[in-house]
């Protein structure tokens, strides 16, 4: 079995695929593509504190990667090394295993917690660090009280302690009820009700840059998201551009050239396949939007920012950052190739298009890193993956800021939604009292 490594850059930090030069493709042998004798080769040596950000979010095969290399590196000059974890040098691990665990193709729940950096050798070597608070919703202020609540209740929901139902037929007591003052709306929605709500006066404050900022719609889906998107895009006065991609599939990922004829470029246009932008994408100036890869961390541009779109050109997009270390700073973004290994079709699409997404809802997963005031959660279907419904209910700043709306016209439970925990991953690590 094999792994696609996955990395989002942090403000003024690299990724560790960049930085370490680490292959996409991750096997159990796998080492970083680092020559003994190179420039980069002499700076791991010299480094002596290595900080990897959001690690539970990695497959545990990195770390080994990373590690099997500064072992090798810094063995060249000083042999005792070899024997050493990471070569001797201090690496620290932040991240949080109450969220989404890394991602593993057609993998089962055992397959997802083994991939878990806690289940490495590595973590033997560890030691572990507990943080007890909150930096996102702050116990202070008139309302600190409120503030309490909702952290503890937060996390009982990450660690899986909160009071749960089973529906008929499941083993599992999965079904959480929600309390009143953070669900806004239950029963059958519609889209509407939910913008209305997030997004207030939504046509006054479309072109401020602070009321687009601090507020999203979070869903566990990229089809509802990409439904709400396109709904909000036909709100805002203006004329949509189309930018339409150049598709084609790899060649090294199919067996012969007759299958090209198998895979006509209109088939290739209609697929939306995870991590790529749609094959026509609609921009509208002044619409928020969300980098889908990184182009240029040291400017701000990474996977995971979000922008206003200023310009449409007809072979550029410029566009102001409105997140991270360099909020304000306009920048121009290009077409590049971008591939994809989804599991739901046999070959690598190859996509030429803007790296862009629409955001003003975004899944949960993606939302991972983003601090935001206003959070909708919306479900029209429960979460499906550990740690789905507390990334998505802690991306809020405030207690007040969040609203959940649940669609449980079909639930046995009404006010209820599914809450995924993997309670196996906590296994090895120290309880918080």
């Amino acid at each position: 079995m094999h792994y696609r490594y996955r990395s989002i850059a942090t403000t003024r930090g690299r990724t560790a695929h960049s930085r370490f030069d680490i292959p996409i493709e991750l096997f159990d042998d796998s080492t970083c593509n680092v020559k003994q004798n190179s420039q980069l080769a002499e700076l791991l040596r010299e480094t002596s504190l290595i900080i990897w950000d959001e690690a539970p979010m990695d497959h545990r095969n990195a770390f080994e990667v990373l590690d099997r290399t500064m072992r090798d590196i810094v063995s060249y000059k000083d042999p005792e090394a070899s024997s050493k974890m990471f070569g001797g040098k201090v690496v620290l691990l932040g991240g949080d295993f109450r969220q989404v665990l890394p991602i593993v193709s057609k993998g089962k729940r055992q397959d997802i917690v083994q991939a878990s950096i806690s289940r490495s050798h590595i973590w033997r070597s560890c030691t572990v660090f507990l943080l007890k608070q909150s930096m996102r919703v702050q116990e202070t202020g008139s309302d600190d009280g409120q503030r309490q609540r909702f952290n503890k209740w937060l996390l009982a929901m990450g660690d899986g302690r909160l009071a749960a139902k089973a529906e008929e037929h499941e083993d599992e007591e999965t079904w959480i009820e929600i309390p009143a003052e953070y669900t806004s709306a239950c029963g059958k929605l519609d889209i509407k009700q939910v913008v209305d709500e997030i997004y207030p006066n939504f046509i006054d404050g479309s072109r401020d840059d602070e009321y687009l900022r601090e507020r999203a719609i979070l869903t566990p889906l990229n089809e509802t998201a990409d439904t709400v998107n396109d709904y909000m895009t036909e709100q805002i006065p203006g004329d949509y551009k189309i930018y339409k991609s150049c598709d084609e599939v790899c060649a090294a990922s199919i067996d012969s050239d007759d299958q090209f004829s198998a895979y006509p470029t209109e088939y290739l246009n209609t697929l939306n396949l995870q991590g790529l932008p749609r094959h026509e994408l609609k921009l509208k100036v002044g619409m928020p939007v969300m980098l889908l890869r990184n182009i240029n961390p040291s400017q701000g541009l990474c996977n995971g920012t979000r922008l206003i779109v200023t310009r449409t050109g007809e072979y550029i997009v410029e566009a102001r950052i409105i997140t991270g270390s360099n909020v304000g700073k306009h920048v121009l973004i290009p077409r590049i190739v971008l591939t994809s290994t989804d599991p739901k079709v046999p070959f690598i699409l190859k996509r030429r298009q803007y790296p862009l997404k629409p955001c003003y809802a975004m899944t949960i997963n993606k939302s991972q890193g983003q601090s935001l005031t206003h959070v909708g959660v919306y479900l029209p279907k429960p979460v499906f993956s550990h740690g789905q419904l507390y990334v998505a209910a802690s991306r809020t700043t405030t207690p007040q800021g969040l609203r959940l709306f649940i669609d449980d016209t079909e639930q046995k439970y009404k006010g209820y939604t599914r809450n995924i925990v993997y309670k196996e991953v906590f296994s090895n690590l120290p309880v918080i009292e």
